[in-house]
């Protein structure tokens, strides 16, 4: 596995608590099977701007997944499968929900997995504890699209070239991304271009347009700590940003990128600072936002801190702070929140 993959496979689990550290179960000759995980037992406090407080706390975001490795004529073929416990959430479910099923050989990754945006910024991310608002201020901060039924990633040292199911379903092509990370002494970057045909039309009138948007993310290393930051800018990228021209992004919305039948702009940025205490406490504060160029001027921010203490090998206890300018999804209301959590890996 090339470089740019181990590096964006590590910081990704980081960035999304998904850390893995897979048992091996069974090996066949040259076929490996293992299991990994985590569970996540979550309490969270929640005091928005507008309604009464309150708290709910359920270990839904726990997750498992199977590995299986062959040498096939001394080439590694790979196949994943992971699932939470977020399938019907909306609704207050709890039923297991398929997150990844990809195959890998070589520099070539198909299936449902995570898409370019995210590996254009992930790998650049300070670590967080919110698991809905994750990457908020960059090209993948929408977590309902960050993994299309169908993606296909070529990656080749620091390129990566990415083509996925389209969000918007008249589409004649995928969604397209081509990013390049590089690692020099201790700043590190990734520079992503991405390209989709977005829908524009209202009603009846079904139209679309290209809409193209560039992205630049980085990581500085300081001592025991390291500055994290993003910005973005660009047409038809708020069906990956989580921002549209009528406010968040949510299931149901339509032509999330277009006004008056045409693609608005919008600009997102995130900066964010990670620091290593100890070797079993480290921290991290973050700020997110996005802006639509629309009519209403659209802006939305997230800003938090936590804490993260490692209490056992294997096993972290935390806690995070977090404020929302404004709602971004039903159950995600404009502002704060206070999460505590513990978190097995396995």
């Amino acid at each position: 596995m090339h470089k740019l993959t181990n590096i964006s496979l590590a910081v990704m689990a980081c960035v999304l608590c998904t850390q893995a550290q897979a048992i091996e179960l069974v090996k066949n000759g040259d076929t490996t099977f293992s299991v990994g995980g985590y569970v996540k037992a979550e309490g969270v406090f929640a005091s928005p701007d507008k309604g009464e407080s309150d708290f709910e706390g359920n270990a839904r975001e726990s997750r498992i997944n199977f590995t299986t490795t062959t040498l096939v004529d001394n080439r590694k073929l790979k196949g994943f499968i992971e699932g939470d416990f977020y399938g019907d959430y909306a609704s207050g479910g709890s039923n297991l929900r398929l997150r990844h099923a990809y195959l890998q050989l070589d520099n070539v990754t198909v299936g449902k997995t995570w898409n370019g945006q995210f590996f254009a910024v992930a790998p650049r991310l300070t670590e967080q504890l919110d698991f809905w608002g994750t990457g908020f201020g960059t090209i993948a901060g929408s977590g309902i699209y960050a993994r299309p039924d169908l993606t296909l990633h070529y990656a080749n040292k620091g390129l990566r070239l990415t083509a996925q199911d389209p969000v918007y379903e008249e589409a004649d092509l995928p969604d397209m991304v081509a990013s390049y990370s590089n690692d020099i002494s201790k700043l590190g970057y990734t520079l992503a271009v991405t390209a989709r045909e977005a829908g524009t039309g209202v009603g009846d009138d079904l139209d679309s347009d290209l809409g193209l948007g560039v992205s630049l993310a980085g990581k500085l290393a300081l001592g025991n700590g390291s500055l994290h930051g993003s910005v973005y800018t660009g047409k038809g990228m708020g069906v990956y940003s989580g921002v549209c021209t009528t406010g968040a992004l949510t299931p149901v919305s339509l032509n999330c990128d277009a006004e008056d039948g045409d693609l608005v702009s919008q600009t997102g940025f995130s900066v964010g600072y990670r620091h290593v205490f100890s070797p079993k406490l480290r921290g991290n504060m973050r700020y997110g936002e996005v802006n639509v160029d629309n009519e209403a001027d659209t802006s939305i921010d997230i800003k938090s801190a936590n804490l993260i203490y490692t209490y056992l090998p294997n096993l972290d206890i935390g806690v995070e702070w977090r404020d929302r300018s404004d709602t971004t999804l039903p159950w995600r209301q404009a502002g704060q929140e206070v999460e505590v959590m513990a978190k097995y890996t396995f």
